[in-house]
């Protein structure tokens, strides 16, 4: 997959919430209607199989966006995954909507075989700064269309020293 060259305004950020994400971004793609927007996300079919590193824009960008198609009716992962979900589905509201089920939601953390242990010779201040990947997985549900179209969602965080949770930066957004 090559990086797609677009030229965007200056200061431009593309960052949609899980409203508009649900709402336009995969509801649009799922009925197959036009898309007015700067970017529109590509299509990654192998997501889940793929390490955040051998992503484009790797390692300046800190986010991606990508549509791809659940591998069957249920399951979106299969055997060559590295994604691990964490945490129960939730429900996208849409606010303006009085509170309207638009997505289903699920957090995958990355399953990292060839990250070993911390090297006990390192001292806290020469150890690299350390992540955690997340993606999050939007799905429609029934009562808006039955497909199998998905929206992820790739992120990372930085793990602050002394943290050992993976929930506590699950709400804030890294701007690194």
């Amino acid at each position: 997959m090559e990086p797609n060259h677009k030229v965007f305004p200056v200061g431009f950020r593309f960052r949609p919430t899980d409203c508009e994400i649900s709402k336009y971004f995969l509801t649009r793609k799922a009925l197959e209607q036009p898309m007015i927007t700067l970017t529109v996300p590509e299509e990654c079919h192998d997501i889940f199989s793929r390490h955040p590193r051998d992503l484009p824009g790797y390692p300046i960008e800190t986010h991606w966006y990508f549509y791809c198609r659940k591998l069957d009716s249920q399951v979106t992962l299969n055997s060559h995954s590295i994604w691990k979900q964490i945490g129960e589905e939730t429900g996208v509201l849409d606010k303006k909507n009085n509170d309207t089920l638009v997505s289903i939601k699920r957090r995958f953390t990355i399953i990292d075989p060839e990250e070993g242990p911390d090297d006990i010779l390192l001292s806290e201040e020469d150890k690299p700064p350390q992540y955690n990947w997340f993606m999050d997985e939007f799905s429609l549900p029934m009562t808006v269309s039955e497909t199998d179209w998905v929206f992820c969602h790739v992120f990372r965080k930085k793990i602050k020293p002394g943290s050992k949770s993976e929930e506590e930066g699950e709400n804030e957004e890294d701007e690194a």
